[in-house]
């Protein structure tokens, strides 16, 4: 005990003394002299630096205090709140995956159970008490849809099923499964049964609309319903046009109802919703497209309103790429008509490299034409770039191919066009030739505007483009290098193909065209023996396979030939003509056996009326003496011709 009490008071004391002990080496040092003996500190010295100290300190205290008072970046700010929004959401989504799994993982027993049995348990615990009902529903349904099904058999079926799903029509039609009992009732069920499922379902059919598996009954009621149940339905869209415009799924039931379904007064009723609100309450009657609505808008001053309105919805569809919907392309090509410069360029910024989805409709290959016709150079470049690897398939396409003829027309960077359009066609000539559309884009190439072979409407909206001032290249040096990039094309393929060729009427005049627009330089031989060489095998029987002679179109286009090769001979003249190869090639007792049917007669009237003198001289050296008294005897009127022809004078 007493060591302890010893060492306390030591404790104590070496406590005791430390104060003073700090006191003398605050106030006292030594110098370095050898006594040692101690100095006092110069306090004002001291205060000196310690307030130079002070100061820096305090300076930089204050340049803290600045720095926290700086306002951030608002958009750092808003980052930041979205990032925690999407942590937030992010959470609660987990929790509830995780409650979920743990309520099914209650069931489930990997080790003694199959996956079937899993699911099975897992649809009872979702579908409680209805999951007995919705399940022999199923089974009715696997018999009632298949084609060996009788229609006895189907009648029972379906009051079975009635039987079942009684009161219950929403809950199945939410299902993936069971919509498809309900759509199989809708398509054999008599006109009470489906009164029941529509009285059911009539009040949810915008909301339905929107579902991923209950559209499909909304479908099937456009289809298999009564005239009095689709008229409902279009009913009630109204008011919901936008926003089902919008929407990934609604949009489909959209779609439908204004395809095939509703007329066009109807169809215009859904349009007006993109005019403005007060329309999706109160449909006009009085005006019949866009353009008159318009004009009683400008009266009182709310076009822009208007304008303004159908940008807001088109561009909320363009941002979730909805384009293949046909009422959009309507809205979009009103739009483009009837919009200022200013709007215009901003919908085709928004849409340009997204235009390939729209193609397959009327209004959405017009959006496309007004797009090249009003877009910068820019524009322009970046939509015949989204058209790579689809180039066959507008040219194949019922309102598509016209696209194609605008870029011809009005794209000046001819290499561009050459390189992302030309080569893909060319590189696929037998399939596009040989297409009804398909073979109008390429006479475009050759004759570009020709009403004779091209349809007059599409002709004169090509037309429209000449008022612009967005090309700068002459037209005619425009097709002039598309044709020089395609004729060896064209010129290959009638080679090879000159029956067939002939025998189309169409392929038969792009020939003559062709020829036309040919230069002096381009070697025609090979082309004219391959026609002399089907010729010559030609016979004049009626009904023979290779009479091309008397054959109607095969006459017509060899008829045609001739004339564009006498007009090419006039402008720049050449050794190798039509006429001679056919006299060179073939034999004079070939050429006297077509005197013996009148469109033969016919196609000598045509040589001697567009060929050259010594060709004609040839002809009738080769008919005079021999074939008159045969023509004379002839009673159709190509051979009387023939003989005024070979009798007048040279």
């Amino acid at each position: 005990m007493s060591t302890s009490v010893e060492n306390k008071k030591r404790k104590l004391t070496k406590k005791s003394d430390d104060p003073i002990q700090k006191k003398k080496k605050v106030h006292f040092a030594f110098d370095n002299n050898e006594n040692g003996t101690p100095k006092k500190l110069d306090f004002d010295a001291l205060s000196s630096s310690l307030k130079s100290r002070a100061k820096e300190k305090l300076a930089q205290v204050a340049v803290a205090k600045r720095q926290v008072r700086v306002k951030p970046d608002p958009t750092m700010l808003s980052n930041v709140k979205l990032i925690k929004k999407q942590l937030k959401t992010k959470q609660k989504q987990m929790e509830i995956k995780k409650n979920k799994k743990k309520h099914i993982n209650i069931v489930q027993n990997k080790e003694n159970t199959t996956f079937r049995q899993r699911l099975k348990e897992r649809q009872k615990l979702r579908r409680g008490v209805l999951y007995d009902m919705a399940d022999k529903s199923k089974k009715i349904w696997e018999i009632l849809r298949r084609d060996e099904t009788t229609n006895e058999v189907r009648v029972k079926l379906c009051g079975e099923l009635m039987k079942l799903i009684e009161g219950n029509v929403k809950f199945l039609s939410m299902a993936h499964d069971t919509t498809r009992v309900i759509e199989c009732l809708i398509q054999f069920g008599n006109e009470q049964q489906k009164n029941y499922i529509f009285e059911q379902i009539q009040k949810d059919i915008p909301t339905m609309s929107k579902s991923l598996y209950a559209h499909h009954i909304i479908l099937k009621f456009l289809t298999h319903g009564t005239d009095n149940q689709k008229d409902v339905i279009k009913k009630s869209l109204y008011g919901h046009v936008c926003k089902l415009a919008r929407h990934s799924i609604g949009c489909r039931v959209l779609e439908y109802c204004y395809n095939d379904v509703c007329n066009s007064a109807e169809r215009f009723q859904l349009v007006q919703e993109f005019y403005g609100r007060e329309y999706a309450v109160l449909k006009t009657t009085d005006v019949k497209n866009i353009e008159e609505l318009l004009a009683n808008k400008t009266a009182t001053g709310q076009r822009t309103n208007v304008l303004e309105y159908m940008q807001e919805n088109l561009m909320a569809c363009i941002q979730k790429d909805l384009l293949s919907i046909s009422i959009i392309h309507r809205v979009m090509h009103e739009y483009l008509r009837n919009a200022n410069e200013k709007g215009r360029i901003e919908l085709i910024d928004a849409v340009k490299e997204k235009l390939i989805k729209m193609i397959h409709s009327r209004d959405g290959a017009r959006v496309a034409i007004y797009c090249l016709w009003y877009g910068a150079n820019k524009d322009r470049k970046l939509l015949i770039k989204s058209f790579k690897s689809f180039v066959v398939k507008i040219a194949k396409e019922e309102h598509g191919y016209p696209v194609l003829w605008t870029i011809f027309d009005i794209v000046d960077d001819t290499k561009l066009v050459s390189k992302m359009i030309l080569q893909e066609l060319m590189s696929n000539f037998d399939e596009i030739i040989n297409d009804s559309h398909g073979k109008k884009v390429l006479m475009y190439l050759i004759a570009p505007r020709n009403t004779k072979h091209l349809q007059y409407e599409l002709v004169q909206l090509m037309k429209t483009s000449d008022s612009l001032s967005t090309s700068k290249k002459d037209s005619e040096i425009r097709q002039r290098e598309l044709f020089e990039y395609c004729k060896s094309y064209f010129l290959e393929y009638f080679t090879t193909n000159i029956l067939s060729t002939l025998k189309d009427g169409f392929q038969g005049f792009m020939m003559t065209e062709m020829i036309e627009r040919l230069s002096p330089d381009d070697n025609l031989s090979s082309f004219y023996t391959s026609i002399s060489t089907v010729l010559s095998t030609s016979s004049v029987e009626p009904q023979a396979e290779t009479n091309l002679i008397e054959h109607q179109t095969a006459h017509n286009v060899l008829r045609h030939l001739i004339i564009a090769d006498g007009k090419r001979q006039k402008k720049n003249k050449h050794n190798q003509t039509l006429v001679s190869t056919l006299l060179s090639s073939i034999s004079p007792d070939t050429l006297r056996t077509w005197i013996l049917c009148n469109r033969g007669c016919f196609i000598f009237v045509i040589m001697l009326e567009h060929g050259q003198s010594d060709e004609c001289e040839q002809i009738r050296s080769l008919l005079v003496p021999s074939a008159i008294d045969t023509l004379k005897r002839q009673s159709f009127a190509g051979a009387k011709i023939l003989v005024e022809k070979l009798l007048s004078s040279p």
